[in-house]
């Protein structure tokens, strides 16, 4: 409510009647009959108002003035004004009617007015029935107390859509977090809850309550994470609940929020307290670009067509796995970058495409922060890749096809692959390949290896595990690639106590690829919106499935160590042969390495004749010798030394293959 001052010699048309909501210091005291009654009342606020302009929507604040103390009156908000004329302002005099609307406590008031205006977009349907519910509700909007807790990952909101739930029902707001309720005397944090509780029900008979836990799993954490003071707060806070449904104290609504709903105390999530949970998750695609729509309708940004346009919905597909603070950021990033490449235009500042693509580099995901796995994907094309033509075409077929042509898999009632596992003989870009099918889909890349998983401590590698999928499902979607996988999970043997661990690992690896290793509530909606026909691939810009969708990628030299289990159907179920580069491969990756060093013509044909048994990787290094040679034969004219074939065959004296007919023999035999 705009506060607006009130001017004395404004010349104005005499106010006929004014309706108004009147804040009282003490509202218990007026209805206990301290005014007398409502005449009173009346006559208390046209001596306050009279020969006063006022207008509708005006508020007057008397908080800080000698009437307050003598009226108790704290504001006066004018909802009406009626003159002579149209206009919706006007004089108060001595004949103008007082008409009282409603009557408020100066607590109540404050903690609606303390609430800055919210508005909400990019939700899931489920928040946005909850929304809808405090909505169309104001009147009559709790005949039983309500708990609702609200999970997801950090910065998504949850925050925000507390306070927004309150001012949907024209309600006050409680914020509690943890320093409102630990104190160093024992017990204090329960009786400081007792006490909040107390003053909500007091509230409650003034219009609908919002008591909001920030945090909840800071403040009643499981038992076994819990601390004395822990304990004490959670049974003061199952006390309070209980009471509420218990007494039928209407118009009290408690709110949770948390970023781990698995640390929160059981005992709080039966029915009676938190009686309903709401994820609030990464938003997908189409959300992100409503968020961003609403974050920069105040930014002057390049709508033309041309390089440096900005278009939202392509900053929406960059940016899978940001929650709306990330977007804020991005935002915020972006504009900074303007100002500060056109300093002397500030007050005319442009943001443009450009700006948007730095703050990309510069803006982390909270979900990618403090992630080992999560991979700075370097952009990677097929075309960067030589050879293994056939090997690309599958993998683009198990990986893009789902999210390019998702009607007609549809049509042919082929269901998405959920697990590819790529054997072959080491250094043939097992890895390279997946970097450039996550680089041409636009998905978040996750890498690991044992090294990131084991853990000396018992039950860490499986927890680990666990939160790595959780972490996939939010940033879907998304490719989890398992580097060395038979290093992580070996065949399961009555062996070692190494061995025991790799089967707990596998064990909870196969319960994630399953399903099993998260609830229905903690996966993203798996509803999926086609708009395109089959006829046509969705265009990149506009890929929608955003379910929770995780291709389960692994990579091993050893297809003979790994346990059976993880290569049955619905999970490692594509295999993928990464053969050796032929004789036309190896010609195509030497073009490719020799594209970038400076030479006379080299005949990469007789070198791919002579590279019989090398790997992707033994080329590459090839290269690189025969550059060292040439540098080493003339390095006081490096600025002019050049890569000459002669210095290719030298180099194949020193570089040998890494593979062997045997060796390849033995690929043949394991699979």
């Amino acid at each position: 409510m705009a506060q607006i001052a009130i001017y004395e010699d404004i010349y104005s048309s005499e106010a006929l009647c004014i309706y108004v909501h009147i804040i009282l210091k003490n509202l218990r005291k007026y209805k206990t009959g301290y005014f007398g009654n409502e005449d009173n009342l009346k006559l208390c606020v046209r001596n306050v108002l009279l020969n006063k302009v006022i207008e509708s929507g005006s508020s007057v604040n008397l908080s800080n003035s000698k009437l307050s103390k003598v009226y108790g009156i704290t504001h006066v908000i004018i909802t009406d004004c009626k003159t002579h004329s149209c206009v919706k302002n006007g004089i108060v005099t001595i004949n103008t009617s007082i008409y009282i609307d409603s009557l408020q406590s100066e607590d109540f008031y404050n903690l609606k007015v303390n609430s800055a205006p919210v508005i909400l977009c990019g939700v899931s349907q489920e928040v946005q029935q909850l929304c809808n519910y405090f909505k169309f509700n104001k009147s009559t909007l709790l005949n039983r107390p309500l708990g609702v807790l609200l999970h997801g990952p950090p910065g998504c909101g949850k925050t925000y859509l507390g306070q927004y739930l309150s001012q949907l029902c024209d309600g006050a707001l409680i914020k509690i977090d943890g320093s409102d309720l630990f104190h160093p005397e024992y017990g204090s944090g329960a009786l400081a809850l007792k006490k909040l509780f107390n003053g909500a029900i007091v509230l409650s008979n003034e219009g609908p309550v919002v008591i909001f836990f920030d945090e909840l799993d800071a403040i009643c954490p499981r038992y076994e994470n819990a601390s004395l003071g822990n304990k004490q707060i959670t049974a003061a806070l199952i006390t309070e609940m209980d009471y509420l449904h218990e007494k039928n104290i209407a118009q009290i609504f408690v709110v949770g929020a948390t970023n781990t709903i698995s640390s929160v105390n059981t005992a709080l999530r039966r029915p009676g307290r938190f009686d309903k949970e709401v994820l609030i998750n990464v938003p997908t695609k189409e959300q992100r670009t409503t968020i961003l729509e609403e974050l920069t309708v105040s930014l002057n940004m390049t709508k033309d067509n041309g390089a440096e346009a900005v278009s939202l919905s392509e900053i929406a597909l960059w940016t899978a796995g940001y929650v709306i603070s990330d977007l804020k950021t991005l935002c915020d990033e972006a504009l900074t970058h303007a100002f500060d490449t056109n300093f002397n235009q500030a007050i005319n500042t442009v943001i443009k495409r450009s700006d948007f693509l730095h703050a990309l580099h510069k803006v982390i995901p909270t979900l990618r922060k403090n992630i080992g796995s999560v991979v700075d994907l370097q952009p990677v094309d097929w075309e960067d890749i030589g050879g293994l033509e056939e090997v690309k075409t599958e993998i683009r077929q198990s990986l893009e096809w789902p999210l390019l042509y998702p009607n007609a898999l549809k049509r042919m009632d082929v269901t998405a692959t959920k697990g590819i596992l790529l054997y072959g003989p080491p250094g043939c870009c097992k890895t390279t390949l997946v970097r450039a099918a996550a680089t041409s889909c636009h998905v978040t890349f996750l890498s690991l290896n044992g090294a990131q998983i084991y853990s000396p401590y018992v039950g860490e590698s499986e927890r680990l595990l666990s939160e790595t999928f959780q972490k996939a499902r939010a940033l879907s979607p998304c490719i989890l690639f398992f580097d060395e996988i038979e290093s992580l999970i070996g065949k399961r043997s009555s062996g070692s106590g190494q061995s025991r661990v790799q089967e707990r690992i596998l064990a909870t690896l196969l319960n994630e690829m399953d399903g099993i290793g998260a609830s229905l509530d903690q996966k993203m909606d798996a509803s999926i919106v086609h708009n395109h026909g089959d006829d046509e691939p969705t265009n990149k810009s506009q890929i929608i499935n955003e379910s929770s969708r995780i291709i389960v990628i692994g990579a091993t030299n050893r297809p003979d160590m790994l346990d059976g289990a993880i290569l049955r159907p619905g999970r490692l179920d594509k295999l993928i042969y990464v053969p050796p580069p032929n004789e036309l491969s190896r010609r195509a990756i030497l073009q490719i390495q020799t594209s970038c060093i400076p030479n006379n013509g080299l005949d990469l044909l007789e070198l791919s004749k002579k590279t019989e048994f090398f790997s992707g990787a033994d080329l590459k290094n090839l290269c690189k010798e025969a550059g060292l040679i040439c540098l080493r034969l003339g390095l006081w004219q490096e600025n002019k030394a050049i890569v000459t074939q002669e210095h290719f065959l030298k180099a194949l004296d020193i570089v040998k293959p890494s593979l062997s007919e045997q060796i390849l023999k033995q690929y043949c035999k394991e699979m």
